[in-house]
């Protein structure tokens, strides 16, 4: 019964017999069974199924509700238990952008790997939000931000990894055949290229003495890549809103032009999520730890050279 329960706090996140009976390693045959049969035993209904979506009934909701502290506590008793050896062991599993997955995250998992053999990673390369971090120890995303921006509330806790500008350009093939913005609502007219989950998607915001311009830009190109935007940029696709450090090289050897440098761009910002617990396995903290340092170290060192 106490497995049933577990599966149904799986099936409410998801949304989905199907995706929480993936998650939970058996066949969506089975986790339908189960349900059932958990509503038989309890003798009430405790989801409502359509042909589209899983609702779930006030039943199922307080079940919900109270379970999932129930096995956040069982969860950090563990946790606890597991902490008194204090040894690196079991697996971490980590969802992170492409960007920082091939700048940072391989570099400092190829080192924690060979210092620590016990520990197995799971990378899921996305950029998509996993605001619900049920599935991964940790959540490596991207986002943009500007002054008085305002976070949406979460119940995870974040961490800012990387904070650097963005800057709007393009290469001098395009501006050569259609000019170049000169303010901020000029990007309507032309060929823009974005990421719905990297940057802020088609809502480009500058500032410009204490004002705020929000442009709606077209969607001529989008794409949940930032460096598949910059090579789309680079041959004279259009206009991408791209953090500096990616494109810093190209703009020095003239590949790509900065525009719009009268106005203060938005912020690219890397930040880490994970659950709020009282007792993080130690192969999780030991890690989080190395990767605060790391990703300090190593933006440091190529800031340097």
């Amino acid at each position: 019964m106490l497995d049933k329960i577990i599966f149904f706090l799986h099936v409410v996140r998801c949304q989905s017999v199907t995706e929480a009976a993936k998650q939970y390693g058996i066949s969506a045959s089975a986790g339908s069974r189960w349900i059932t049969e958990l509503e038989e035993m309890m003798g009430i209904s405790l989801v409502k199924r359509t042909t589209r979506k899983i609702s779930v009934t006030q039943a199922g909701q307080h079940l919900f509700q109270r379970f999932t502290q129930i096995n956040n506590q069982i969860t950090d008793v563990l946790n606890e238990i597991q902490n008194i050896s204090q040894e690196d062991i079991g697996t971490i599993k980590v969802a992170c952008t492409p960007l920082f997955a091939k700048y940072y995250l391989s570099e400092i998992i190829g080192e924690y790997v060979s210092d620590n053999p016990n520990i197995n990673f799971v990378v899921i390369e996305t950029a998509f939000e996993v605001d619900n971090v049920h599935e991964v120890d940790f959540a490596i995303r991207a986002n943009a931000t500007y002054r008085g921006f305002q976070d949406k509330d979460s119940l995870l806790v974040k961490r800012t990894l990387l904070r650097e500008p963005l800057k709007a350009c393009c290469s001098p093939a395009y501006i050569a055949r259609y000019g170049q913005p000169v303010v901020p609502n000029d990007l309507k007219k032309h060929l823009c290229l974005f990421a719905t989950t990297l940057v802020g998607g088609n809502r480009w915001i500058f500032e410009q003495n204490g004002e705020y311009n929000s442009v709606q830009i077209s969607r001529t190109v989008e794409v949940d890549d930032s460096e598949i935007l910059k090579n789309i940029a680079l041959a004279g696709g259009g206009i991408a809103y791209l953090p500096y450090s990616l494109i810093q090289n190209d703009l020095q050897n003239n590949k790509l032009v900065s525009v719009l440098n009268d106005y203060i761009s938005s912020e690219f910002e890397l930040s880490l999520y994970y659950k709020p617990r009282k007792y993080m396995p130690a192969r999780c903290a030991n890690f989080k730890d190395h990767l605060l340092k790391r990703v300090t170290d190593i933006n440091l060192s190529r800031n340097v050279t």
